[in-house]
């Protein structure tokens, strides 16, 4: 029963999420922001994504996703065992910068991305990141595969 009830929620936070994404406090009206992220050095890809949406607002969520400024997907909608994510959860959260570093997720080289507002809704717990951000975390993965392993953190005000 736990896991049907488990499935339900997952399966509406999901629809109620994916349907209603819109950027709050979107300051990238006008010009698209500069990248945040740098290019990983040579031989040492990134081993985590840290995204730092302090002042935004964000909302925990079991089921987040990271989105650009026009409300699509960049990564979240992702294939994994309800007992992990009830135990580990898809990302974990962090209330600093140092504090992320310091998660098992992170390891020794974490890219960190500055989210540039969050996607509104029911649930505010997807943070935006810039276009050229997305861009370079896609290509950052395919050499690090940290997304995969969901090796990802977001940083948070207020209550974990």
């Amino acid at each position: 029963m736990r896991l049907i009830a488990v499935l339900i929620c997952v399966l509406v936070l999901c629809a109620v999420v994916g349907t209603s994404a819109h950027c709050e406090a979107d300051a990238t009206q006008g010009k698209p922001p500069a990248v945040s992220a740098k290019p990983s050095e040579p031989g040492k890809p990134y081993t985590s994504v840290i995204i730092d949406t302090s002042g935004l607002g964000l909302d925990r969520c079991m089921s987040p996703k990271i989105r650009r400024a026009d409300g699509s997907e960049v990564w979240g909608t992702v294939k994994v065992d309800l007992d992990y994510v009830e135990e580990h959860g898809i990302v974990g959260y962090a209330r600093t910068l140092d504090e992320a570093k310091k998660c098992d997720r992170c390891g020794s080289n974490p890219m960190i991305i500055k989210a540039i507002a969050r996607a509104g809704g029911n649930f505010r717990s997807d943070p935006v990141i810039s276009d050229a951000d997305a861009d370079l975390l896609l290509a950052e993965n395919k050499i690090g595969t940290f997304l995969d392993k969901f090796n990802v953190i977001f940083v948070k005000d207020g209550k974990l």
